[in-house]
Formats: C-alpha cells, structure tokens, sequence
C-alpha cells in the first residue's frame, strides 16, 4: 500500500503517500482545489504542490493517541508506533473533523451508515481494565473499527443512542459522543471531568453537554462530540482541527516548554484567521485561562483548544477541563506559561500584567475578566458541587476539588488585592 485518499464527505480532498522513516506527505486532488477550495487545516493551505513530510505528518499523527494507548494499538496490529501511515490506513475512518481517511483501492465511502452494537464487547473490555489497567486500555481493546481519537487519556468514540453504545462499520457512520473510563491511577477522574465541565458551563463558558453514565457497574464520562451533529436522521461530521494541527506543531509539542503554544500563539492565531469579534475571543481566552488556573488543571495545552471550520472559522467549545492539582503525583507545571511563569504557585499580578501583553487587552480588562470569573466560580461552586454529590452520590473527589477551588479563589483575591 503506497497511497492512502483522503475524502470530506463523498469528495476527495487529497492523497496520503508513505514517506520513509514513519512519515507521510499530503496532496490535495486538483478536483478539490477547482470546485472546493477549502483548506482541512491553516497549516496545509490550498495548493497544487505536495507538502513537506514534517508539515504534513504534524497534522495527520495529530488525529491519533498518544502514550500508551498508541503503543498499544501498533503492537497489536504490528507496526511501529512511529508509522503515521498505518495508523491512517488501520484507524482512518472516523477521525475528529470532517475527514475520513480510506486506502486508495478503498471503496467510496456509502451515503448510508451502518453501526455494530458493541455493549456486550464494552462490558468485557472494562472488565479487563478493571483486572489489569497496565494491560488493558479501551481504546485498544475496540479498536477493530477503523476509527481514532487524539489525547492521553484512555477515551472511545462511540455511537450512542437510548443507553446502547455501537461503532461504525463503515466510513459513512460517524460516532456522536467520547467515552472515557474511571481511572485506577486517578481516583474519580470521571466525576472529577463531568464536575468541571458543568461548573464551567454554569460559569458561562462553551462547552459541549457531558455526563456521569453508569453502565453495567461502570462509571463513564460521556461527552457529546461538538464536531458532529444530526441532519435529516442522519449524523454529520464538522470540521475542526486543533491549535497544534493548526500551527504544524506534532503532538509532542503541545506543551509550550518544549516548543507548544503559549497564549500569544493563541492570540495571534486568533486575529490572522477567526473570522469572530478578535476581542470577544481574546476575552474568552483568558476567562477559560481563569476558570483552569481555579480548578487547578495545569494540563490546558495546545491541543486542549481547537477551531471549528464551517463558512468561516471559529473558536470550538472548550473541552478536557479537568482538576489536575487534585493528584498529588501530577507535574505542577503549567501547560501554557501565565505571563512569565509556568508554576501555578508563583502567578502573581505582575504575570496577569504580561498575560495582558501577550493577548493585546489592557491590563485592567484582563483583572476585570479575572475577578469576574473568579467572583461567579465563587458564588456557584459549593452549589454545583452539592449538587453532584446528591445526583452521583459521595466521594473523595468532591472533598478534594472543593479543597482545590477554595485555595485557588482565595490566591486570586490575593494577587487581586496586591
């Protein structure tokens, strides 16, 4: 196998070509660039020639999981973790976007879809996780679908329909939520996620609908896919990329330490490409920069934000917002450095002064976005949190992230008040 087509929909868009060492270049089909024009990422612009390795295998390996789910996943198909093409030939169908990914002697992609019912399967995968986490993660043990999902944590994409989870059988099926297993090594990851997702969503922030599902015994987060949504009975894909595909960063560069976006990134891409009000979106910004540095999810990096492409671009709902400083084990390092310092004990006034810079907002609209975060966390969060408690039932988790929140809340009406 030497080519691999790349289709939107029913249309090609490109072709995938093996490149040595792991790598791949991408093309886009004369066709595509006559009667669409449309880019699938800023960093692979619409042109007739074909793209640099390094530029094109950024984008495409950015589709797939990392750690030990990607170990995982070659060994069992045997191939190296490092071959970009046969994880697009094996896993290319339904990625996140609007693209899917079919070896060039592949059949078209149908108009009709087509899902396997797999609770029997899912029900025994968590059994296994449960026996033996370092063996067994869930989106290997399913991963006989030709489907991908990006990020570290253990997470499946599914259909989901009336309490029954199914996969695609072909690439004309798109999956319509994310699920993600409790965690042995993160105690209550799960509610810890769907807490803070809801808190954030009664703080005013865009995020996509999730909740805590119990099935068969099992706690999943389960999350509404936001580059999806149902037309004419049908499910339809959009298009999304996140900010590390967007910059041509690979996945390994998605903290800003090692070469990742910071928030002047952020920024800058913001105002060369978003076709919103730049201002709301730089204010937005530092508001979910706030609601982390609150909840102690030093984890937000470069692939935690995304943008949707539809007629124009714009910023995609906020996602993986999670507690991190609940796990004592966790690195303290900030993802994105607030101003001038990536240690979340060290951000004083003079870090939110340079953030300012960094997003071209006066410093006093960047205190005011700050304190008005804070001020709303502040008057929801014990709310929310009892809420969770009386719907899911008491755990430790919910101890711990009020801990959390109450240290945080406290630190920004200091550094406020100096």
């Amino acid at each position: 196998m030497s080519n691999l087509t790349v289709y939107w929909d029913q249309q090609i868009v490109g072709t995938i070509s093996r490149h040595p060492k792991g790598e791949i270049t991408f093309q886009y089909a004369a066709e595509w660039l006559k009667n669409s024009g449309r880019q699938i990422s800023l960093s692979l612009p619409c042109q007739e020639e074909r793209f640099s390795p390094g530029v094109s295998t950024a984008f495409f390996e950015n589709l797939f999981p990392e750690s030990d789910a990607r170990t995982i996943l070659a060994f069992n198909h045997r191939f190296d973790k490092k071959d970009t093409f046969a994880f697009l030939e094996n896993f290319g169908e339904d990625c996140a976007g609007a693209l899917s990914i079919i070896p060039e002697s592949g059949d078209i992609p149908p108009h009709s879809s087509k899902y396997r019912c797999i609770d029997v399967e899912l029900q025994k995968a968590l059994q296994a996780i449960e026996s033996d986490p370092g063996k067994h993660k869930l989106y290997p043990e399913l991963a006989n679908a030709r489907l991908s999902i990006a990020g570290a944590q253990d997470k499946l994409p599914v259909y989901y329909e009336k309490g029954s989870f199914s996969l695609p059988e072909n690439s004309a099926s798109p999956t319509t939520h994310i699920i993600k297993p409790a965690s042995p090594y993160f105690h209550d990851i799960q509610r810890n996620e769907v807490f803070c997702m809801d808190l954030a969503r009664q703080a005013g922030l865009s995020v996509p609908h999730s909740e805590l599902y119990t099935f068969a015994g099992y706690e999943l987060f389960l999350i509404e896919r936001y580059d999806r949504f149902h037309s004419e009975n049908k499910v339809k894909r959009v298009h999304q990329e996140d900010f590390c595909q967007a910059m041509g960063l690979p996945f390994h560069k998605k903290y800003q330490e090692q070469g990742g976006p910071g928030f002047l990134h952020c920024r800058e891409l913001a105002e060369e490409h978003l076709s919103a009000d730049i201002s709301v979106v730089k204010q937005k910004l530092t508001a979910v920069m706030t609601f982390n540095f609150l909840i102690g999810n030093n984890d937000a990096h470069g692939k935690n934000f995304s943008i949707i492409h539809k007629d124009t671009i714009t910023l995609a709902p906020f996602y993986d917002l999670v507690s991190t400083q609940v796990y004592p084990n966790l690195d303290r390092k900030l993802a994105m450095a607030i101003g001038n310092t990536y240690r979340h004990d060290r951000v004083n006034q003079g870090a939110f002064v340079k953030l300012s810079k960094d997003m071209k907002l006066r410093p006093e609209k960047v205190f005011e976005i700050i304190t008005a975060t804070a001020q709303k966390i502040g008057k929801i969060y014990e709310k929310v949190l009892a809420i969770h408690e009386k719907q899911y039932g008491k755990a430790v988790i919910y101890s711990d992230l009020h801990t959390v929140l109450l240290t945080n809340l406290a630190r920004i009406q200091e550094i406020m008040r100096n």
